[in-house]
């Protein structure tokens, strides 16, 4: 979006907005949708959950973190994604970004990837829909 001449400060919000319209549509179609998204802020979360209720579809909520702080700094200094155009993510900004970060108001799936690879979380994750569905 940013490279279309959106000014970078605005993509949070536009990224959300065209998530939703994207998701609303494969709903509309009887799709089963997983958004990645870090979902900082109730109101991003809150938008999850009415769209679900306005198609009346049920959602579940999975957060994923790095609790061992040591692992988590490391694997932020040694991520390249090199995205052109975007900088790194330095370990500074995560701890910036850990103070926008709004406490949860409703029950979700915590995963803590600081010691359990891929795999294991995949399928935690999926038992957890699984009993969800039931």
């Amino acid at each position: 979006m940013w490279k279309s001449g959106l000014a970078k400060s605005e993509t949070g919000i536009a990224a959300y907005a065209v998530a939703r319209a994207v998701t609303a549509e494969n709903l509309r179609r009887g799709l089963t949708i997983v958004v990645d998204a870090v979902n900082p802020v109730e109101a991003a979360r809150d938008m999850w959950r009415s769209l679900a209720a306005e198609h009346d579809v049920p959602l579940a909520f999975i957060e994923v973190k790095c609790a061992d702080e040591a692992v988590h700094k490391r694997r932020i200094e040694a991520r390249v994604r090199g995205i052109a155009g975007m900088s790194e993510v330095s370990w500074a900004r995560v701890l910036e970004r850990r103070q926008e970060y709004e406490p949860w108001s409703q029950a979700r799936l915590q995963l803590d990837s600081s010691n359990k690879d891929a795999p294991a979380l995949i399928q935690e994750a999926l038992q957890h829909l699984d009993s969800a569905d039931s």
